[in-house]
């Protein structure tokens, strides 16, 4: 059966349509840079003006698509949630603050992928400028608004000491990372390490010596158990502080621990750990937290390619179709795809963000995606989000020629597949969509710069 029909692309600018022998000069240049991974798995796809397809070369192979998969999960996020969705994160209680006292104090989260810790300081400022003095029963964290394990079981294990790879949860605080400072102090004596933000469920030792100035700083933080690291290393005196960043588990227990420490140190008195918790129907709400519109949330995501903002948002759009976790996020994505006629023949989606290497994925899934998004008012931002080549984001480092500037893409990089999914506006022929996906066993700098040259080709026309 024939791929369903890709949408016309918006135009922006009237510009006149590649002859058959520009477009026969254009297939032989881009043939000439990527003939030597054909006989590997890749997926290479150019889509004109029209939406029609420009270049071919196993265009509807499934890949790995590393990164470049945040495209679905950003197109269908805008299609059915808006840019201009918002997440909340709540202070609660059962009722109002009298004589200083609650029962417990609730912390409600939604999803939000990017709240910080700085914002729950915020939020124990506002409750304690209300008159509160006493919390009997203490921080309790309802963090149902995300449901399934922390991580992907389909990633690769020892991923998961890597922030890249942090939890997904309902209280995501800093990405569910924690900051390890390390300061020198004299020569020849410990240096100084603390945590931000301050928790008691995060344990560390440290044998980290502060060493003469000329010597050179090294520094290593090593999980040794579940939320308990080893910080080793040397640095040298008058250095610069160290900081490192460290996922953590047990989120919504770890979130609590954080809020109650804030409350303390406003003078709050806790008397009782806290816990995790379902939040009962008509609390009263203390302190309401707006994350910033989703159009920001999903630029941060594809200017990183932020694999924790990816995953919350996955289990984010499950609420849409049932159940805020992989496999209904994954669910609504496939909906998204099928009512716009998007191919997905060989798809295969296990997570948001493309760290799991069994995700499978076309060039022609990618590029129609794009290209539909052109159509819908809701998705036609997703243009202005991806970074732009040679100049944002992940792209910044690519060494382009006549596409500098004149490309936002999504780039991906995960051991064995590298890839790049974007817009490109050539001289004179307005704007293409492409996709080059390329799964190998060649150094990643020779597939990137391959990528790269690719992509000049398409700007000169």
């Amino acid at each position: 059966m024939a791929p369903p029909p890709t949408p016309q692309l918006a135009r922006t600018t009237a510009a006149p349509a590649m002859q058959p022998a520009q477009t026969a000069r254009m297939r032989g240049e881009l043939d000439a840079v990527f003939a030597p991974y054909f006989s590997e798995g890749a997926s290479f796809c150019v889509l004109d003006a029209t939406g029609r397809l420009a270049y071919d070369r196993s265009c509807h192979r499934s890949v790995t698509p590393a990164s470049t998969q945040k495209i679905i999960v950003a197109a269908t996020a805008f299609a059915v949630l808006g840019g201009g969705f918002r997440y909340h994160t709540i202070l609660a209680s059962s009722g109002p603050i009298r004589n200083g006292l609650l029962d417990a104090l609730w912390l409600i989260g939604s999803g939000d992928p990017i709240l910080i810790s700085n914002d729950l300081r915020g939020g124990a400022k506002v409750v304690a400028a209300q008159g509160l003095s006493s919390v009997a029963g203490g921080v309790v964290v309802d963090g149902g608004a995300i449901a399934g394990p922390e991580r992907n079981p389909a990633w690769d294990p020892t991923d998961a000491t890597y922030g890249y790879a942090s939890a997904t949860s309902g209280i995501s605080l800093d990405q569910d990372t924690i900051e390890f400072h390390t300061r020198p102090t004299a020569a020849g004596a410990p240096a100084r390490v603390f945590l931000e933000p301050p928790s008691k469920v995060v344990a560390y030792h440290s044998d980290v010596i502060t060493v003469p100035a000329f010597e050179a700083s090294i520094i290593a933080v090593d999980p040794i158990a579940t939320n308990t690291f080893f910080v080793h290393g040397r640095i040298a005196a008058g250095h610069r502080e160290v900081v490192s960043y460290l996922p953590v588990s047990g989120i919504a227990n770890y979130a609590g621990d954080v809020m109650d420490g804030f409350l303390q140190a406003r003078g709050i008195r806790t008397h009782r750990a806290p816990r995790a918790g379902t939040a009962p129907v008509g609390v009263t709400n203390l302190w309401n937290h707006p994350s910033p519109p989703l159009r920001f949330i999903i630029a941060k995501m594809l200017h990183e390619s932020n694999n924790h903002i990816a995953e919350q948002l996955l289990r984010s759009l499950g609420r849409l179709s049932g159940t805020t976790d992989d496999a209904h996020g994954i669910r609504t994505e496939e909906r998204f795809l099928d009512s716009h006629q998007i191919e997905t023949a060989g798809l295969r989606l296990i997570d948001g963000s493309g760290l799991a290497g069994a995700n499978k994925v076309s060039g022609a899934t990618l590029a129609a995606t794009l290209a539909s998004c052109e159509m819908m008012p809701a998705c036609h931002e997703l243009y202005y989000a991806l970074p732009r080549g040679g100049m944002d984001g992940t792209l910044r480092d690519y060494q382009f020629g006549s596409a500098l500037g004149r490309v936002r893409a999504k780039s991906g990089h995960l051991s064995g597949a590298e890839s790049m999914v974007g817009y490109v506006t050539t001289r004179r022929h307005g704007r293409l969509i492409f996709a080059f996906l390329i799964n190998s066993a060649a150094p990643a700098s020779a597939v990137d710069n391959a990528i790269a040259r690719g992509v000049d080709v398409l700007a000169g026309f």
